[in-house]
């Protein structure tokens, strides 16, 4: 048990990542290629750009509505990474039933992740939405990690959708009344899911209460996403997790809008200037704290076109 402990190290959904707020602004099309670039190799060889920018991009294209609109719904989970092969299934993910709810209307959002063969969230719907985190696994990072990226792909706009999910992986129902994920999560605390570590060889929750505001910066505005959760798990995860004591954490995180061929984007990345530093309380009394190396939301809901975007001001 002590040698999978040292190579099991599955990572629940902690923070977003910041862009900075003093810089140039506008994007060359490299620039913005590289951006929404979220393979592994890639991102981890980017380095912070060696002159300070201020980014904008236009605050009436991509709104918080828009990405309201985009996030609300049911998300597949799926990790690929340096993980050893007895650790990945057939696909070459990590072996993990992986899967997060939003709802943007409450502002709430379910996160659920399990060592196992289940898939709950079944396949992405056509053309979905994709939300990538990568993780480089720097010498800054705690806890340690293998590099890898913790990819979503939307499932269903329709929080109902949600119920049979939950259903599958946890089983216990939700089947009468309005799916509020805040009565979800407080139903599995009571029964006390998270704090068997026979359940499973790893698994963890989150439930976080989360906000969306459009910042004003120099030129334009960026997205501001805040929240604030609550974690649970037991047996061999990154998290040192104790049955019945949560961990606590803030995520916060400045997104750019970013426009391609292939529609509208939202990204944060080392690459544009600068990481976050995610600071969450330990149940411990550590802190586990890293940088995301990118995250990509995208593409969004239609809106206004937006290939005007995130160029420079006239």
């Amino acid at each position: 048990m002590n040698k999978i402990k040292n190579y099991i190290w599955f990572v629940l959904i902690l923070g977003l990542t910041a862009l900075p707020t003093q810089a140039q602004q506008g994007l060359s099309a490299t620039e913005r290629n590289n951006a929404l670039n979220a393979d592994l190799k890639a991102t981890c060889a980017e380095r912070p750009p060696r002159t300070q920018r201020v980014l904008a991009h236009n605050g009436q294209v991509f709104t918080a509505d828009r990405a309201q609109k985009t996030l609300h719904g049911v998300w597949r989970g799926r990790v690929r990474g340096n993980y050893e092969n007895r650790f990945k299934a057939k696909d070459g993910f990590v072996n993990v039933d992986y899967y997060m709810i939003v709802d943007s209307k409450r502002g709430e959002t379910l996160v659920f992740e399990q060592f196992g063969d289940k898939r709950s969230a079944g396949g992405p719907k056509q053309d979905a939405p994709m939300w990538s985190y990568v993780f480089c696994a720097r010498e800054n990072y705690r806890p340690r990690h293998p590099p890898q990226v913790h990819e979503f792909h939307k499932t269903s706009d329709n929080l109902e959708d949600a119920r049979a999910v939950i259903r599958n992986s946890t089983g216990i129902s939700f089947d009468t009344g309005d799916l509020v994920l805040s009565e979800v999560w407080k139903r599995l605390v009571e029964a006390k899911f998270f704090d068997n570590p026979q359940r499973s060889l790893a698994y963890a929750g989150g439930f976080l209460t989360y906000k969306i505001t459009d910042v004003p910066t120099e030129g334009g505005s960026v997205l501001e996403l805040d929240m604030q959760a609550e974690y649970r798990g037991s047996g061999q995860t990154a998290a040192r997790f104790q049955p019945g004591v949560p961990i606590r954490g803030s995520e916060k995180g400045r997104f750019l809008g970013i426009s391609s061929n292939k529609g509208d984007f939202l990204v944060a990345s080392l690459g544009l200037g600068g990481g976050v530093n995610v600071a969450k309380e330990a149940s411990e009394g550590g802190v586990i704290s890293f940088s995301y190396d990118k995250i990509v939301l995208g593409p969004l809901v239609p809106g206004s076109s937006a290939l005007l975007g995130n160029q420079p001001r006239k």
